[in-house]
């Protein structure tokens, strides 16, 4: 799965542009790489429930090379299989879940797995540009939105975590 090159398209492609650009004359941005985006987004997609269709309105498109997917592929599997565990609405059994996860090799993977967790990339890719970049409109507003969204994310984190995920995540 993570084994080739990843290109956001279209609306998602500008977003993640957005997210990774530099924010005025501050020299910073909210995220270095579209890899740090493809990173967090699934993970704050499933927190918020969120997911989202591949599209190519506006035809733009933006890339993750293979050699960066490469040096965080543990990282990557690891937000994958955790949201193939507890991703309930896509697999109601406990036991198929952690066979998803813990038996299926990545090339056994089913096409619809994979493009549910894409789903969740694309929904959080929405959620952060709706969250960080949209209600902006100076600079300093983007530190304080990403403050405030890290507080939510966190509230969100803590109240939503049910036993299970606990349990999953502190073993």
């Amino acid at each position: 799965m993570f084994d080739k090159d990843y290109a956001f398209h279209g609306t998602h492609a500008e977003k993640v542009i957005q997210l990774t650009a530099k924010i005025g004359d501050t020299g910073k941005s909210l995220f270095d790489r579209n890899l740090d985006v493809y990173l967090i987004a699934p993970v704050v997609g499933r927190l918020y429930g969120r997911t989202a269709e591949r599209n190519t309105k506006g035809g733009k498109t933006t890339n993750i090379l293979l050699g960066a997917l490469s040096s965080e592929t543990s990282k990557l599997e690891m937000n994958y299989r955790t949201i193939m565990l507890l991703d309930e609405e896509g697999t109601k059994n406990l036991q198929d879940r952690l066979d998803k996860v813990f038996k299926i090799t990545n090339e056994d993977r089913d096409k619809r797995d994979i493009d549910r967790y894409e789903s969740f990339v694309l929904g959080g890719v929405d959620i952060l540009h709706e969250k960080l970049i949209e209600p902006a409109k100076t600079p300093s507003d983007y530190f304080r939105l990403l403050d405030d969204f890290l507080n939510d994310f966190n509230t969100r984190y803590d109240d939503k975590l049910t036993d299970t995920e606990e349990a999953f995540i502190l073993s």
